[in-house]
């Protein structure tokens, strides 16, 4: 199990058996933390469905940003694809509820499965989080996160940012000890906005590559 996914159900673990409060007069405000951490903080009940608010609070916990969205089937373009076969526990699993071809789905963690069931870990099953199997006729997509690399300079256009910003600087100042009075003033201004540019460029690449996405 890789360490990412290993961490991930371990949060997820530490939550089994949270349940809802009966009734709508009192809502476990645990649950209603997890749409914060999705960024919904406008939910203020345990009754609207957070399956996908549960995977994005445990992924949250470990510095991993989710969809940051309610909806079940978002996940199904997070992270990368993988067969059920290659599934390691942590990873993210979808099913679909009604129908295949309707908007409704369910997101948890994966567990194990068996020649006929997906068993998953996940919130709002049965209105707990609990450990649940699905029929693997109803599953939609196994995600797996991206891996960050392990040193930085191993992201070819990060390195490539970083020489393109220390070329434009370096011969900005070449040619500004060339030049006099105004025309040296302007072309300092020139190799400041060059630099600063590429420090824009290289924090946007180092976002990506955080993320494995270079």
């Amino acid at each position: 199990m890789s360490t990412i996914s290993s961490e991930v159900y371990g949060v997820a673990e530490s939550y089994l058996g949270l349940k809802e409060y009966p009734g709508a007069k009192q809502n476990n405000p645990k649950i209603v933390e997890m749409f914060t951490a999705s960024g919904h903080a406008w939910v203020k009940d345990d009754e609207t469905p957070w399956c996908s608010a549960f995977v994005n609070s445990v992924l949250a916990q470990v510095g991993i940003k989710g969809t940051l969205k309610l909806n079940a089937r978002s996940w199904l373009s997070w992270g990368n694809e993988i067969s059920l076969d290659d599934a390691q526990k942590g990873n993210i699993v979808v099913f679909w509820l009604g129908s295949k071809d309707s908007w409704k789905g369910h997101v948890a963690f994966y567990s194990h499965h068996d020649k006929d069931y997906v068993y998953v870990l996940g919130g709002n099953q049965g209105n707990k989080v609990s450990l649940k199997p699905y029929a693997r006729s109803r599953l939609l997509g196994v995600r797996t996160y991206k891996q960050p690399r392990s040193k930085v300079t191993q992201s070819n256009t990060v390195k490539a940012s970083v020489t393109q910003g220390a070329a434009a600087v370096t011969g900005g100042l070449t040619a500004l000890s060339q030049l006099e009075g105004t025309t040296q003033i302007i072309t300092l201004a020139g190799c400041f906005l060059i630099g600063a540019l590429a420090m824009f460029i290289l924090k946007d690449r180092l976002r990506k590559w955080a993320a494995g996405d270079q």
